[in-house]
This record gives C-alpha cells, sequence and structure tokens, in this order.
C-alpha cells in the first residue's frame, strides 16, 4: 500500500504496456496520472472492497486497486494477450492472489453479482464502433454502486445527460491531457493529444 498519490503513480508508471497493440481494440496505455487519481479517490473514500476493471487491457486499475488493499479484484478483457500481460505483471507484483482474471467482452460481460466500484477506460468508438463508451458505462454501472470511467472531453454533456437519464450522477474528477505515443499506423505525429476527463458516477 501507498502513502500517497503520487507514489502509486510512478507504480502504475512501472508496469508494462501492449505488445502488439490492437487499432480495433484502440488499446492504448491507460495515463498513470489518471489511474492514480481515481484509484486514490477511491481508496480515501473507503471504496476499495470488491472491484472491477471493465476492458481492464494490461491491468492497470485492477493491479492499483490490488495495490491499495481491495479485498477482491476482478479483471475483464476480450484480449487474452492483454490479460496474459496483465497476468505476468499482478504476478511479478505478489498481488495475483487477489485478482481473478476473465476473458469477456466488457460491453456485455458474462457476469453475475455486484461490485463496490467498478473503473474502466473504454474505447472512445473512433475506431470499434459508435456507443461502445456507452455500452461500457452500461454495463459497469450494472455492475458496480460506484463508476470511475474515462471518457474524451468533448463528450461531457452528452455523457452526463445519458447518466442523469438513468437516474445516476456523474462528477468530474479529474481533466486530462493524453500524450499517446505513435502506435498505430495511421499515427503521423510524435505525440497525440486528447484531451479527457474522469468521471464519477454515483447511485443516489
Amino acid at each position: 500500500m501507498f502513502r500517497s498519490k503520487k507514489e502509486l503513480e510512478r507504480f502504475v508508471e512501472g508496469m508494462a504496456v501492449f505488445r502488439r497493440p490492437k487499432q480495433r481494440l484502440e488499446q492504448y496505455p491507460t495515463d498513470a496520472h489518471v489511474v492514480a487519481a481515481a484509484v486514490w479517490d477511491a481508496y480515501m473514500r473507503g471504496l476499495l472492497d470488491t472491484v472491477i476493471d471493465l476492458g481492464c487491457g494490461t491491468g492497470r486499475f485492477a493491479i492499483a486497486a490490488a495495490a491499495m488493499g481491495a479485498r477482491l479484484v476482478l479483471c475483464l478483457d476480450v484480449d487474452p494477450e492483454a490479460l496474459e500481460v496483465a497476468k505476468r505483471e499482478a504476478e511479478s507484483r505478489g498481488l495475483l492472489d487477489k485478482i481473478d482474471i476473465v476473458a469477456g467482452d466488457a460491453a456485455r460481460p458474462p457476469l453475475r453479482g455486484r461490485f463496490r466500484v467498478a473503473f474502466q477506460n473504454p474505447p472512445f468508438g473512433i475506431w470499434s464502433g459508435r456507443g461502445v463508451d456507452i455500452a461500457f458505462l452500461a454495463a459497469a454501472v450494472s455492475l458496480a454502486e460506484v463508476v470511475y470511467t474515462i471518457h474524451k472531453l468533448p463528450t461531457l454533456d452528452y455523457v452526463r445527460r445519458v447518466v442523469e437519464g438513468w437516474g445516476l450522477r456523474l462528477d468530474v474528477l479529474d481533466v486530462a491531457t493524453l500524450n499517446i505515443k505513435p502506435v498505430f499506423p495511421h499515427h503521423r505525429k510524435r505525440l497525440h493529444k486528447v484531451e479527457v476527463f474522469l468521471g464519477v458516477v454515483w447511485k443516489d
């Protein structure tokens, strides 16, 4: 367990990323600062009990939550290669006994039961299909009492309207600019900057 959000961020920065990222799944490493902001906030609120990381990729949210004392963490992703990375990362940090790794579609999770909190960095729908971010969010809301979710900043008003239409509340915890290094053939810039918000969905 770490004593500060900065220590947690450095821990996340040291985790492995995708070896062969898949464009159709929009696989980018989740920003360490945003991961730390979400997990630290959940820790300070006493929410890190049962946790699900939807579309976990290489497991940054899941491993950070386990490191901060979560009792049980479920790591769900459709990509077996990403799950292998997550498994190795958890094992190398002595946290695999706290993390269940499951293959499945996070937009249609093959799960039952309830979690105290969900973390997710869903695809933005650029390559994976329009509306996939909301499908992820709907799945997270169906499974968890509180949801930490990342979306492109220009979609904030739309996401808030959707959440309020479900009778829930969306708070913005953080706004960040992601500096994405070129990983796919269509990337021409040394860094591609994307403005995002970290939201928290509450069931009032």
